[in-house]
């Protein structure tokens, strides 16, 4: 069945204990995630005016994990997730953290603000465009350099983070023009976690992680760099 948007829709195959989710239709969006899968919905607002019944939507995804996660364990990834918004406001998508049921397991569900995706600015094959976008939207470069900022800060502060660019769409610009993180789940890497016990070997998986942030984040500099440098000669 057609939703608002047009997409074909489908049923959540999950037992969610907060969300009646046989009550609307969602469309699965990405399964390839590092943590979570995420289906994308609508709700339907109608009001009165002069006299007219109005119709209006409201876009959201769905975020359920593949791991369990405890409360405590859940009040950590919302502590990360509002730092993230205190620092960088409406470049973070507005997002609930809710504690509950999946398949009858304790876990964690995110509702978060749905966005449309349009481009992948943190991707370094798209730099051509990618100057020629930053160059024709002066909030998005706005945008882009606080991003860019914080995350310098968070590296150089006491306890050192490292926010995740792993992901092929946590750093996006979207259909507006507008920088977005899209991220919920283990927003930072934290590098002293490479040995997770001392004498432990390198958790290799989180140090490639790691370094592909990192690069991409170095990426993130020179564009600004590039971008400063192109639109002072137009």
């Amino acid at each position: 069945m057609p939703g608002p948007s047009g997409k074909e829709t489908d049923q959540m195959v999950v037992d969610i204990a907060c969300l009646d989710h046989r009550r609307f239709r969602a469309t699965l969006i990405s399964t390839i995630g590092s943590h979570c899968e995420v289906w994308r919905s609508s709700k339907r607002h109608e009001k009165l005016v002069d006299g007219e019944i109005e119709t209006t939507y409201t876009e959201f995804v769905i975020k359920w994990p593949y791991t369990d996660y405890s409360e405590n364990e859940t009040k950590l990834l919302a502590r990360h997730y509002r730092q993230l918004k205190d620092t960088l406001d409406e470049i973070i998508p507005d997002a609930l953290f809710v504690v509950t049921k999946i398949n009858g397991r304790a876990s964690v569900l995110v509702l978060a603000q749905a966005i449309n995706v349009w481009f992948n600015i943190a991707n370094q094959q798209n730099e051509e465009e990618a100057i020629k976008l930053l160059c024709a939207n002066p909030k998005s470069r706005i945008q882009l350099s606080r991003f860019v900022k914080a995350a310098q800060a968070w590296r150089k502060s006491d306890n050192p983070k490292v926010i995740d660019l792993f992901g092929i769409d946590n750093l996006i610009m979207d259909t507006n023009r507008d920088i977005h993180f899209l991220d919920s789940f283990f927003v930072f890497f934290f590098e002293d976690t490479f040995h997770l016990i001392d004498g432990c070997e390198e958790d290799t998986e989180l140090a490639d992680k790691v370094n592909l942030s990192i690069k991409r984040m170095n990426y993130l500099e020179r564009l600004l760099e590039q971008v400063k440098a192109s639109c002072d000669q137009q």
